[in-house]
């Protein structure tokens, strides 16, 4: 079970006990979007027009004056097969034709034939009669009981000769020919009844039917695609992203560390693409960068560790909207992992994914406000702790709206928020960085992206 902290307090939620695999959730989600694209083909198919006509034709007059001349005829034959079919459940009939296959009636006759009980009857009170063997007395007994006695007064019963003679008809040829006879007579009605039906019935009108009035799909709807990234080739995307912080770029055009930071945010260097994923590394490595001092402003510094980021600032920025990115961490302690957001200001500042003394605490934070020399900024903290992300990929969405923000992973709500909402634009960053003491140990260390997606609400 997972704990959630806001502030100092910590609160056990059940709901957070299970975190949804991310396969799962990856696929359901290919699932629903595959789903909603064979929907609309089907909507505008050639196939559902036919049979909405077909429809409109069995729900004709012209089609029911065709089919009641036969429909009075097949009601007596029904009523046959009805009561045929009544009797052959009936408790009467199941325990007759149960004993008449039983071992011991079939016993019964076999003996009746014997020699044996020939022998004793032919004697029977005469000068040679013989005593009658264990199994003659077993053979009068069964004879002269009220089971064997109900069977035979069955066996003779009209009602039982009305069911062999109601079965007899309905495996008759004068049967099966008037079957056919009316068959012949709606056959041309009866295949466009079977058309519709199997259509009517078919899993893909079904499924079809289910879907149309339902939501399932208005989460889809309800969102544009604004960005995205899978991260599939060998080289990173400059259009998409820079590799330096805003004001880096923005005042002296190349990379820089903020003054607590033990790792240098090289530019690009620490980038690797697989074709499949992106990682950012953290290496222990001798580097010469810029650090941001106040009040000194970018002096040169040596750094026995070097890390990355990357940035969609300058390139894509959004005010409201779903963020979101799958995210795996080869979790080293020296190092924290982190997918933010900014704007061009010192502040807001959202964390949606903040990872730094354990890989089972992940914070998710909002700081807003105005900072002076006398005033902090404002901050909202959410600590989710139990589930360590370095175990797999992991979902982290952010979704922001004009009044609530929501911190998710793998769909499951981990953290809600509706004071101090940014009004302006924001872009993204994924960096780790070393901010702690460090010995080298546990380097490299990795976080990895597989996508990221934005969306707008429509």
């Amino acid at each position: 079970m997972g704990n959630i902290a806001f502030g100092n307090k910590y609160f056990i939620l059940s709901k957070f006990s299970s975190i949804p695999k991310t396969s799962k959730i990856e696929q359901d989600r290919a699932s629903l979007i595959k789903e909603h694209g064979d929907f609309n083909a089907f909507e505008n198919s050639d196939e559902l027009a036919e049979f909405a006509e077909l429809e409109n034709y069995i729900n004709s007059k012209e089609h029911k004056d065709i089919l009641d001349s036969v429909r009075s005829q097949r009601q007596t034959l029904d009523g046959k097969e009805k009561l045929y079919k009544s009797q052959k459940k009936a408790r009467i009939f199941k325990k007759h034709f149960k004993f008449k296959e039983s071992p011991k009636l079939k016993g019964y006759y076999s003996f009746k034939e014997s020699k044996e009980l020939a022998g004793y009857l032919e004697n029977k009170g005469g000068e040679n009669e013989i005593k009658p063997s264990s199994t003659i007395k077993k053979h009068l007994r069964f004879e002269g009981s009220q089971k064997f006695k109900d069977f035979q007064n069955f066996e003779k019963s009209k009602e039982l000769a009305d069911y062999f003679q109601l079965e007899e008809y309905l495996n008759s040829t004068e049967y099966k020919d008037l079957v056919n006879s009316l068959d012949g007579q709606d056959k041309t009605e009866n295949e466009k009844i079977k058309k519709f039906e199997e259509f009517k019935n078919s899993k893909k009108y079904k499924w079809y039917l289910g879907l149309k009035g339902s939501n399932k799909f208005d989460g889809l709807k309800s969102w544009e695609l604004t960005f995205e990234d899978n991260f599939d080739g060998k080289k990173l995307d400059a259009e998409k992203w820079m590799t330096r912080y805003l004001w880096g770029d923005k005042l002296i055009n190349d990379a820089y560390a903020l003054e607590t930071d033990k790792a240098f945010p090289t530019d690009g260097n620490n980038i690797e693409l697989s074709g499949k994923t992106l990682k950012i590394v953290t290496r222990s490595e001798k580097v010469s960068g810029k650090v941001w001092k106040i009040p000194f402003g970018f002096i040169p510094q040596e750094f026995d560790y070097s890390t990355g980021l990357i940035s969609t600032a300058n390139r894509f920025q959004q005010k409201y909207g779903r963020f979101e990115a799958k995210i795996k961490v080869n979790y080293s302690k020296p190092v924290n992992y982190n997918f933010w957001m900014a704007s061009e200001n010192m502040l807001p500042h959202v964390d949606i994914l903040k990872l730094d003394k354990k890989k089972t605490k992940v914070d998710m934070a909002h700081h807003y406000g105005e900072v002076s020399d006398s005033k902090k900024p404002e901050k909202k903290t959410a600590v989710y702790s139990g589930l360590d992300v370095s175990q797999d990929f992991f979902i982290y969405t952010f979704e922001w709206a004009k009044d609530k923000m929501t911190w998710k992973i793998n769909d499951v709500v981990m953290n809600e928020q509706t004071q101090g909402i940014p009004k302006e634009e924001m872009y993204l960053v994924f960096s780790s960085a070393i901010t702690g003491k460090a010995d080298g140990g546990g380097l490299p260390a990795s976080m990895e992206v597989d996508w990221v997606k934005c969306y707008q609400k429509v």
